[in-house]
């Protein structure tokens, strides 16, 4: 029977650099699975490219949002896990070690627990608040008048105005600092972050590696041996060239010029941070 048959139907709503949509194509890629792409950019502060019924589909508005036969699934983390349940024959993302399984899942639970907000804050200071004051202001407060979350619209508008300066940015940096610390000490030992299996621990979270060397901050891990290695060896991965880097970056001269205009002063932050 032909694969696609097989699988059914799959289509993501995402866009490029996003780093919740990066993790959801690692895991496609990965297990080779067939799927429609279609792209809603709102990072820009433009809201228009949502469907009409985007919001019913996912009541946050966000992107990635996965459609599998007309079953539609928000939040980049429990499409990894669907994934993996909805198509157990193809390539497998979870260790058979229940240990490790468990493991996965505590690296994979840092993402709530405040480091994605906390890659927003850093995104936002260095290199979104020029992207939206250059926006147009009509579809920009169009932009947040959807946004649902109250938390996150709160610490845009905080982020936006204050930049480098805003009160947000020295605990997210803090926050990152010592994810980095932490995998790299565990990487010491292990090949992967669950063990010694490449697992959606490590689709999980190399997509802030990949975010932050962006914004031109490698220099402040780069005495993390242990991280740095396990960075290069997801970028020789065949996956992370077709879900990562041949989708690009449509910002990427802007994340790059204001990065390295940020870098001494976010330096400085990081050295201070714990």
């Amino acid at each position: 029977m032909n694969s696609r048959l097989e699988q059914g139907m799959l289509t993501l709503y995402h866009y490029d650099r996003s780093t919740a949509a990066q993790r959801v194509r690692l895991s496609l890629d990965e297990k080779q699975l067939e799927w429609k792409s279609v792209i809603i950019d709102t990072a820009t502060g433009d809201a228009s490219q949502r469907p009409e019924n985007f919001h019913q589909l996912n009541p946050k508005g966000l992107i990635p949002l996965l459609d599998h036969n007309g079953f539609t699934l928000p939040e980049s983390t429990l499409i990894l896990e669907y994934l993996e349940d909805a198509f157990p024959d193809h390539i497998r993302l979870t260790p058979s070690s229940t240990q490790e399984r468990a493991i996965m899942r505590l690296w994979m639970r840092r993402i709530e627990d405040g480091i994605h907000v906390a890659s927003r804050t850093i995104g936002v200071c260095i290199v979104n608040r020029y992207i939206y004051k250059e926006a147009d202001k009509s579809k920009l407060a169009n932009y947040y008048a959807q946004m649902r979350d109250p938390v996150r619209k709160n610490n845009d508008q905080i982020n936006i105005e204050m930049g480098l300066e805003s009160p947000l940015l020295p605990p997210s940096l803090l926050a990152f600092k010592n994810l980095f610390r932490e995998m790299d000490a565990h990487l010491k030992t292990n090949s992967w972050l669950a063990g010694e299996t490449y697992s959606l621990a490590d689709i999980s979270l190399v997509v802030y590696l990949t975010r932050m060397s962006s914004f031109e901050m490698a220099p402040l891990w780069k005495e993390l041996k242990y991280l740095c290695a396990w960075f290069n060896k997801i970028q020789n991965r065949g996956a992370y060239n077709t879900a990562v880097i041949d989708w690009g970056d449509s910002t990427a001269e802007k994340r790059k010029t204001e990065g390295l205009a940020a870098f001494e002063t976010v330096k400085s932050l990081w050295t201070n941070a714990g």
